[in-house]
């Protein structure tokens, strides 16, 4: 997971971990258009608390991942259950060429980490990413995209923006946009990018609450005094009660990914 340059480390790897089973209803779906070969070597950007890093371990048991993540709570928690093939990085990825060094990967892997990164610096990262992997080796990732959650991030900017806070911290890029990116990083246009809609299951507030506390409020409160931030979580969570719920009584959030499949040329 992402953590900005000179800040503390704002996540709670437990907390995170309570509250991603929004991610991991995807893994399956996900893994199924990866392909690895027993021995590969495979570079997961932004690995987390390592509960997906760890299944693609298991897929390559003659291989090897490098996990790399920005959050030293989060990395810790991957380490306490950590399989013998998979290695740890503390670093942002924007430091990949030093983190990575001369090592090269067949393949590179990110769920929810590159909406993180500002936009400004996708490009240097896609190169970064792509000189990390062999001819023919592969891009693949899934972030947020054009749409993210609009209706809930209009409050959250809303109640941050009142309080001298940033607007719209992350990167959801349209798929056009991005090809371009890609293309412009030498990726070939062999795979594919695309948004994917999803509803993904909040069913009452408190587990909205856990993924706003553990996740989305971590884009906002790095730029907040600490009186604005109890004034932030406070605020939001009062709203999101009160304007999220759904006629049904969930609060299920409308996610947009952006999924792509791209590859270094032979």
């Amino acid at each position: 997971m992402w953590q900005e340059s000179g800040r503390q480390d704002v996540w709670d790897a437990e907390l995170y971990a309570a509250h991603s089973t929004h991610h991991r209803a995807q893994d399956e779906a996900f893994l199924a258009t990866v392909r690895l070969r027993p021995d590969d070597r495979v570079l997961d950007l932004g690995c987390g608390s390592g509960e997906f890093t760890n299944r693609l371990a298991a897929l390559v048991p003659d291989g090897l991942v490098l996990g790399v993540d920005a959050s030293a709570s989060q990395l810790a928690l991957a380490a306490s259950r950590r399989p013998a093939n998979l290695q740890l990085t503390l670093g942002r990825l924007q430091d990949l060429d030093a983190l990575t060094r001369e090592m090269e990967f067949d393949a590179a892997i990110s769920r929810a980490t590159l909406h993180w990164i500002p936009e400004a610096e996708h490009p240097a990262l896609l190169c970064a990413v792509r000189r990390h992997l062999r001819p023919g080796g592969f891009l693949r990732a899934e972030l947020g995209g054009r749409g993210q959650m609009e209706t809930a991030l209009a409050l959250l900017d809303e109640v941050s923006v009142e309080l001298g806070g940033p607007a719209s911290p992350w990167f959801f890029p349209d798929p056009d946009a991005y090809a371009q990116l890609l293309a412009e990083a030498g990726f070939s246009g062999a795979g594919f990018v695309r948004l994917l809609p999803q509803r993904r299951a909040m069913p009452t507030f408190q587990a909205l609450q856990g993924f706003l506390r553990s996740q989305a409020f971590l884009g906002y409160l790095p730029a907040l005094s600490e009186e604005a931030r109890v004034a932030f979580r406070e605020r939001a969570e009062s709203l999101a009660a009160r304007e999220l719920r759904r006629p049904d009584g969930s609060y299920d959030l409308e996610f947009v990914r952006l999924d792509l499949l791209a590859f270094r040329p032979l």
